[in-house]
């Protein structure tokens, strides 16, 4: 947290701090947020900045191509200097197919008793009745 403050130009432990748990998806019981990195990266850096800085393979890649770079031609690959055995023209994981997954096993805690009456518990506990 210390590490945090000091980047924050306006650090407030009482703002912040929850805010980091919040995306972090450790707080609430009605919320689930799995984030898409490559629906993160096209809307929060189109120009693809980011991935150039730190994936300096990926330099000659331009967007949009840049964002799904598993997705390339072999001839765009090689077009753009990626190696053929590049780790990021056979990614690890599915981003779909393991996002689904991951979706419906969080939702599906929803329908066990033992968390109903812990978000019944939460409520009771936090939230003034009418």
């Amino acid at each position: 947290m210390k590490h945090l403050a000091q980047l924050f130009l306006d650090f407030e432990p009482g703002i912040h701090y929850p805010q980091f748990q919040m995306q972090a998806g450790v707080t609430g019981t009605n919320t689930i947020r799995i984030y898409n990195p490559t629906k993160q990266a096209i809307e929060h850096d189109p120009d693809g900045h980011f991935i150039h800085l730190w994936i300096p393979e990926l330099a000659s890649v331009p967007p949009p191509l840049l964002f799904e770079p598993w997705k390339l031609t072999s001839l765009e690959a090689q077009m753009y200097q990626l190696s053929e055995d590049s780790p990021y023209l056979d990614p690890i994981i599915n981003l779909e197919e393991s996002g689904k997954a991951a979706r419906e096993r969080l939702w599906g805690f929803k329908r066990r008793l033992d968390v109903k009456q812990e978000s019944k518990r939460i409520l009771a506990r936090h939230v003034r009745p009418d």
